[in-house]
C-alpha cells in the first residue's frame, strides 16, 4: 500500500478547514481571545436557575491549552457533589484536541456532599476513567451563535463528526453554578 504524498495530506487537510470555516467556524484560540473578559465557559445555561451542567476555564500557554471542568452529581442526602477534572489540550486545524496518546483527565472532589465521601468517589471515577479511557478522543469544534455563545460540535481528528451530541455553551465573567 503506498502512503498518500504530503501535499495530498496538505490539501485535504486545507479543504476540510475551508469546509469548517465555511461554517461559522471559529479557532479555539480565537475563541478564547474573545472572552477574555468573561473566561468561564458554561455549558447547557439554564437562565430560570442561572446554572450550568458544567462549567470550564481554559487557557493557552506556549501553544498548549489547559482545561480545568467543574461538574455536579446528585447528592440524594443533600447539596451535591462537585468534582474538577483538568487535562491538556493541542490545537489541530483549529479545534481544541486532547492530545495525541494522552492519558485520561485527571479529577478531584471539589466540593458538596460529604468530603470524605466525595473524596472515595473521586477516586472511583478516576479508576474508571483509567481503565476505560481511549485516547482517540474527539475534538471541540465552536461556532457562534451570538453574544458569548457557541454551538460546540465535538470531531475527531480525521474530521469524522463524534457521536457525542453538540452543546451550547455560554461564557461569563464568574462561574455559575452547576447543577446535577
Amino acid at each position: 500500500m503506498t502512503q498518500p504524498s504530503l501535499p495530498l495530506i496538505a490539501l485535504c487537510a486545507a479543504s476540510l478547514a475551508s469546509d469548517v470555516a465555511a461554517h461559522g467556524f471559529e479557532s479555539v484560540f480565537n475563541v478564547i481571545d474573545s472572552v477574555v473578559e468573561a473566561p468561564y465557559e458554561c455549558a447547557d445555561y439554564d437562565p430560570a436557575t442561572d446554572s450550568c451542567s458544567g462549567v470550564s476555564l481554559m487557557y493557552s500557554e506556549e501553544g498548549i491549552l489547559y482545561n480545568t471542568n467543574w461538574f455536579a452529581m446528585p447528592n440524594p442526602g443533600g447539596v451535591p457533589y462537585v468534582f474538577e477534572t483538568f487535562q491538556e489540550y493541542e490545537v489541530r486545524m483549529g479545534w481544541g484536541c486532547p492530545l495525541a496518546g494522552d492519558s485520561a483527565p485527571g479529577i478531584r472532589y471539589s466540593s458538596g456532599g460529604q468530603p470524605g465521601t466525595g473524596e472515595a468517589y473521586a477516586q472511583q471515577l478516576q479508576a474508571q476513567l483509567n481503565a476505560n479511557w481511549d485516547s482517540w478522543q474527539p475534538c471541540a469544534a465552536y461556532y457562534p451563535i451570538g453574544f458569548r455563545q457557541y454551538e460546540v460540535e465535538f470531531r475527531y481528528p480525521n474530521g469524522d463528526l463524534a457521536e457525542q451530541p453538540s452543546v451550547t455553551v455560554h461564557f461569563f465573567d464568574t462561574p455559575k453554578p452547576i447543577r446535577p
